[in-house]
């Protein structure tokens, strides 16, 4: 009997291969969105791993001081009269290829002697070969890994022409160091005294990496040097993918919207099923066949489904995920760790993530409406009418169940303070929202009956779409699920790109930026301070302070006497925190800094200064887009009392009032004629480039919102057709009573079209409660970031708009179907 069963499930299969093609292609996509950001994830994270290994390999603890560095003669101290054995020095800095191709590179200057415990892709003596004494010997010559070389178009012998701190320098390629894993991707290697010498560093370390044990830490850190101190070496590294982690967790969860609109769809498929084979399970129940055997057959046919869209899924998730890559890479790049570049990275927990969500999705999908097929009664499986009421009867229980899981899902958040109780919540609101669907189509049936009185076709319409209950509320739930998610993504964006544009404005005081790669200095600020049009200069310094929970970013900032930082302060109010900010040992802190640590104004900050620690007063907190690591801004008088580091990384030109902008510019431009590699750049290219960054970071969330919105597409289609092909019957009779072709055709397109709009209009709050979710809770808990609500009506049009062209698309085969009806083949078994 089983295998009769299986048999006659196969065969209904194949007798609607449109429909059950669509359910294929639903979870095939659902698959291929969940494979495809899995593995973009998992290889922006490998290649951060690897970009952040290839220069600490197996360092423990890290020897680093102020923003001057560290004296290389505590190196030798440390070797010596400290016993450190296993210490080896290290100078970092950024260089450009000059010329055609630009690329940025990271020249990094180690000693090779110190180099064997560490294990870094370059640097060692047997990886070097005989190049080891030409690297020792030589001031121009430079090693890189195999896939550099082929990148940059090098061979061993050759030279690169290099931009480094604005001046040009030309190296030598001396040894191309086999690197089939491509862990040395953007470094060039130097001796440590070239790297110092081309750096202009001499003297001076970035720091001294250590292979230690934590209680030789903490006895080695009293030892040290006033301004020295040990931080562990994972702490940048730990910090960079922390602060990534919010970021990958955003596009698991979108590829998740993807996955419940393609569970709905599986669910809507199997739906159909049952309720197309009603009559024959009916006579099978009569003939004695057993209720699980009833459960067992739908769910195989629904795991055959699963089977079949999985592997399409994953094909298409793995070539999806060469594109997906790029744009990941691309966002990490531009946020969070510039080094982190890669190529698509293989893991079989991706694979096996797709396979879960396609298998266990499909069969978990069905296994609603074949328990429901199971249990329903020979008598009342040949009946129509038995079918219907109790979907209404569900109907009322599922609006009741749907705000319960509502009120539970706000209950998450409110009670909650993570990131993935708010995903939670969040997929509980689109739960209870599918579940309210069938309750919003009863609603609109009863709102729209008295409006068709006296309007037959009109009521037909109306009725055709609320008395098929059983088969359009799950069709309007999905697609109006899937249609919120558009909506309330693009809410979001365009919300965050206002913010960002409104923040720019403020942020953007200067007229003019002035920047040159080697620094710039105070007597440089006063020449350009010194010109007519010039009203006054601010003076900026950007470091980053290494400290046992990641490195700090400071920002000095300098400003004339009764000038205050152009800053969007949100906590306390302006006036109270910039009063705290003007005195000693205060600082202000961007919003995403004090999500991190947990600040508030009026709490104290620690921060490495020479001799140990110090404490500083929040006064307040600034809105800040810039990063999402946050930033320390301090005064700079303050700052060189500190650390006395009187560079600068740039320079704010205010305009005075009347002044022409290209003249000042090209005066500008002068002034600074003999400064290597200054540049000059108008506030309004320093926007707009902004914008771009913003719009390429956003690129990957555009296409997951696009994703989904495919999967809802082919849901929709594959619901309404089956809708429609399934009421063929009915479409006899109204063709026999004398309803014409077009008349029938007009019909079915305006029921499907109805439908598209009911999950339009109930998919518009729903994506405004999403957008919501996203603006003021998740990107809050994920960046700390706070920003404000832009509901403009183009989302909300383009939302509707697709649901109803969906529900449009879907109508035109039955439509055609209908209309070349054989009224007596429709009309067998009335």
């Amino acid at each position: 009997m089983n295998r009769l069963l299986g048999r006659i499930g196969r065969a209904d299969l194949r007798r609607h291969p449109l429909q059950t093609g669509l359910a294929m292609l639903g979870v095939a996509i659902a698959v291929a969105v969940v494979v495809a950001v899995d593995l973009a994830n998992h290889s922006a994270r490998e290649a951060m791993r690897v970009s952040l290994e290839s220069v600490t390999g197996r360092a423990t603890h890290q020897v680093v001081a102020g923003p001057g560095g560290v004296d290389e003669a505590l190196y030798t101290r440390l070797r010596t009269e400290l016993g450190v054995r296993q210490a080896a020095p290290v100078v970092q800095g950024g260089v450009t290829r000059a010329g055609a191709g630009e690329r940025p590179l990271t020249l990094l200057g180690l000693d090779a002697f110190a180099e064997g415990p560490f294990q870094r892709p370059l640097g060692g003596g047997d990886a070097l070969g005989d190049a080891f004494n030409t690297l020792l010997l030589r001031d121009d010559a430079v090693a890189l890994g195999s896939g550099e070389a082929q990148r940059l178009g090098v061979a061993t012998g050759d030279t690169l022409d290099l931009r480094i701190n604005g001046r040009p320098h030309q190296v030598t390629v001396v040894a191309v160091v086999d690197d089939p894993d491509d862990q040395s991707r953007g470094l060039l290697l130097a001796d440590i005294a070239a790297a110092q010498s081309l750096l202009g560093q001499l003297g001076r370390l970035d720091r001294i990496d250590l292979i230690i044990d934590d209680t030789r830490a903490e006895a080695l850190a009293a030892q040290l040097d006033s301004d020295a101190r040990i931080v562990p070496a994972a702490a940048s590294a730990d910090s960079v993918l922390q602060m990534s982690r919010a970021f990958h967790i955003n596009l698991t969860a979108l590829s998740l919207l993807a996955v419940v609109v393609g569970a709905f769809l599986v669910f809507n498929t199997l739906g159909f099923l049952g309720v197309r084979r009603r009559p024959t399970i009916g006579i099978l129940r009569a003939m004695g066949v057993q209720r699980r055997e009833v459960l067992l057959q739908v769910l195989g046919d629904a795991l055959l489904i699963g089977i079949v869209g999985t592997l399409i899924g994953l094909g298409l998730g793995f070539a999806l995920a060469h594109g997906l890559v790029g744009l990941v890479l691309q966002t990490v790049n531009d946020v969070y760790f510039e080094r982190a570049a890669g190529e698509l990275v293989l893991s079989p927990w991706s694979l096996a993530a797709g396979l879960l969500v396609g298998l266990a999705g499909s069969v978990g999908a069905a296994l609603a409406p074949a328990r429901e097929a199971a249990a329903t009664p020979p008598r009342a499986a040949l009946s129509r009418a038995d079918l219907e009421t109790r979907a209404r009867q569900l109907a009322t229980r599922g609006g009741w169940s749907g705000i319960v899981v509502v009120v539970l899902g706000a209950a998450v958040i409110a009670l909650s303070s993570g990131l993935v109780p708010a995903f939670v919540g969040l997929f509980a609101l689109i739960l209870g929202a599918a579940l309210l669907a069938p309750a919003v189509i009863l609603g609109t049936g009863a709102m729209l009956r008295p409006l068709m009185r006296g309007r037959p076709v009109g009521g037909l319409i109306v009725e055709g779409a609320v008395a098929s209950l059983s088969r359009t509320g799950v069709a309007v739930a999905a697609l109006s699920v899937a249609v919120a998610a558009v909506i309330g993504v693009a809410v979001m964006i365009e919300s965050f790109r206002a913010s960002v544009i409104d923040w720019l404005e403020g942020s953007l005081a200067a007229d003019f930026y002035v920047s040159a790669p080697g620094g710039l200095t105070d007597a440089q600020a006063d020449r350009l301070a010194d010109l007519p049009a010039v009203d006054f200069v601010s003076r900026s310094q950007w470091v980053d302070l290494a400290t046992a929970d990641g490195p700090v970013t400071l920002w000095a900032l300098g400003l004339p006497a009764g000038q205050t930082p152009a800053v969007d302060i949100r906590r306390p109010s302006a006036d109270t925190a910039l009063e705290g900010y003007a005195n000693d040992r205060a600082v202000l802190v961007s919003e995403p800094f004090a999500a991190r640590r947990d600040l508030f104004p009026g709490d104290t900050l620690s921060l490495p200064v020479a001799g140990g620690t110090n404490e500083f007063a929040v006064a307040g907190i600034y809105r800040d887009y810039a990063s999402p690591t946050g930033a320390v801004l301090m005064r700079r008088g303050l700052y060189l009392d500190l650390y006395d580091d009187p560079a600068l990384a740039g320079i704010g030109v205010h305009a005075a009032g009347g002044a022409v902008r290209a003249e000042l510019m090209q005066r500008l431009e002068a002034r600074l004629g003999g400064v290597p590699g200054a540049r000059v750049t108008d506030n309004a290219a320093v926007f707009e480039q902004s914008l771009v960054i913003f719009d390429r970071t956003f690129a990957i969330t555009e296409v997951l919102r696009w994703l989904a919105g495919l999967v809802a597409f082919v849901g929709v289609i594959s619901a309404l057709m089956a809708l429609q092909l399934d009421r063929l019957r009915e479409f006899s009779v109204l063709r026999a009573i004398g309803l014409g072709r077009s008349g029938l055709a007009g019909l079915v397109g305006r029921q499907s079209g109805l439908l598209g709009l009911i999950a339009g209009l109930w998919a518009v709050p729903l994506g405004i409660a999403l957008a919501a979710l996203l603006v003021f809770v998740i990107n809050r808990r994920a960046y700390g970031w706070t920003m404000g609500f832009e509901l403009q009506a183009g989302p909300v049009v383009e939302g509707v708009a697709l649901a109803v062209t969906a529900a449009l698309l879907a109508a035109i085969y039955p439509a055609w179907r209908a209309a070349r009806l054989r009224l007596a083949e429709g009309l067998k078994g009335e």
